[in-house]
């Protein structure tokens, strides 16, 4: 465990400080990163017939995949201690993370009161020790769903660049709201390149399997020229249940120049190895006059015959032999002394040539995220006031039923308390009438209809 403390200040705010803490994980090892000890869920309304499904974040920080398995031994006595109605569910006990990833369980908070719920959800990881997670959960009244607002107050847009920055988005956080379920919602922003250099942008939907399921982003990628910008259109794809959704997708950013000359060192590289692959170099010890020469020898000659004499020109061919030698070298024996061509000193003092130390090294991209929250509720919630919404009539129509353009809606509450009063005041007039209480008693003494005395033959 590493510690660093740092002094975070705000424009024209306050200054904090702030403790960052790091673990060295072991390759090959899964780390599951438990950021708090709690996780409070958004309020939910009581009695609500379509309860959102909420998430619960948890990042694997190794190399390597984790598996977890969530114990529900709690969340079923919780269930017993409210006459067997759910009141927490998680829809996925068993899954994997993926190295360096996020896996997001799902929870489903159904309150039956108005208070706060707290249970305490033990995440077995596989392979190792069990982390134990309390899950805070209210519930709310009807009249209180207003004041309630997912979201948080963070700044949506950059108020300082950094030194490396390429580019800045026009915001960096985007509420789509409260939307209906089947509808796609879309947001505009924009990404403007601050960098003197031509740069390529990538968007990464694929952050974690819920995102790469919910979120599109067009378009994807592309080239933006110094101080120039475009226009970038985020979607929210339909979706058949109610859900809360806090996700980040990234935005890579390459600068072209530092990818180019990177691309050209690789090519010169590779040539380098091909070039190391098939050179070789040849080299030989050069002859050696012996200290005493014996003039008996009948191969020996005296150096001053031997420079009387030219040696011929080698033999060529018409096209030129690869075994071919431009310069003969030429050794001149003597007692004490060497000499050597001046082809051969004029390469010796050549320096040999340099081998590859290593791969070039690829630029770092830069990194832009873009926050994406929302929360999809149920269509019958909406009362019918859908015009402001995209939301394709093939999602909603049975396919093997009868075309019906009419989106099925909910009752208002202004409706609801109508149609109550009106069956109250019905039945208890009902009631309170004699008549119908003597009818009541002389049901059993009336004749048989002629209807029920027709029978079908056989």
């Amino acid at each position: 465990m590493e510690e660093l403390p740092i002094l975070l200040k705000l424009s024209r705010g306050r200054e904090v400080m702030l403790q960052l803490r790091g673990v060295t994980v072991l390759p090959g090892v899964a780390y599951p990163q438990i950021a708090h000890q709690s996780h409070t869920l958004h309020p939910v309304v009581i009695g609500s017939d379509s309860p959102p499904i909420q998430y619960y974040d948890l990042y694997n920080g190794g190399d390597c995949p984790m598996g977890y398995e969530v114990v529900v031994e709690s969340l079923a006595q919780l269930t017993e201690e409210n006459y067997g109605c759910e009141i927490m569910k998680c829809l996925q006990p068993i899954g994997r993370v993926q190295p360096h990833s996020i896996s997001q369980i799902p929870f489903v908070f159904s309150p039956l009161e108005a208070k706060t719920y707290a249970v305490e959800v033990p995440i077995m990881i596989i392979g190792d020790k069990t982390y134990p997670i309390t899950l805070f959960g209210e519930g709310i009244t009807p009249d209180q769903k207003d004041s309630v607002k997912p979201g948080s107050d963070i700044p949506d847009k950059q108020a300082v660049l950094l030194d490396n920055q390429l580019a800045v988005l026009s915001n960096e956080a985007v509420d789509f709201g409260v939307v209906p379920t089947f509808s796609v919602t879309k947001k505009v922003i924009f990404i403007t390149n601050t960098s003197k250099e031509t740069i390529t942008f990538r968007w990464n939907t694929n952050t974690t399997p819920l995102c790469g399921e919910v979120i599109s982003v067009a378009p994807a990628s592309g080239s933006l020229a110094s101080t120039a910008s475009t226009m970038v259109e985020v979607s929210l794809l339909p979706s058949s249940y109610p859900a809360l959704f806090d996700l980040d997708i990234i935005c890579e950013l390459t600068d072209n120049s530092k990818e180019e000359a990177y691309v050209q060192a690789v090519a010169e590289y590779e040539h380098a190895l091909e070039e190391e692959a098939i050179t070789f170099t040849i080299r030989e010890e050069k002859p050696r006059t012996p200290d005493k020469i014996n003039k008996s020898m009948d191969n020996w000659v005296a150096t001053e015959t031997l420079n009387k004499y030219h040696t011929l020109p080698p033999i060529r061919a018409l096209a030129p032999s690869p075994l071919d030698r431009p310069h003969a070298r030429e050794f001149h024996c003597s007692k004490n002394k060497k000499h050597v061509s001046k082809q051969q000193q004029k390469a010796g003092s050549q320096p040999p040539a340099e081998r590859p130390t290593g791969p070039p090294i690829p630029p770092k991209p830069f990194y832009l995220h873009l926050r994406i929250t929302g929360q999809v509720a149920d269509i019958n919630l909406f009362s019918g006031d859908l015009g402001s919404f995209d939301i394709p009539i093939a999602e909603i129509v049975n396919p093997d039923g009868p075309l019906n353009l009419e989106v099925p809606r909910a009752a208002s509450s202004t409706e609801i308390e109508t149609t109550s009063n009106v069956l109250s005041f019905v039945l208890k007039s009902l009631l309170d009438d004699v008549d119908v209480h003597m009818a009541i008693k002389n049901l059993s003494n009336e004749p048989i209809p002629y209807f029920d005395q027709i029978s079908r033959t056989p």
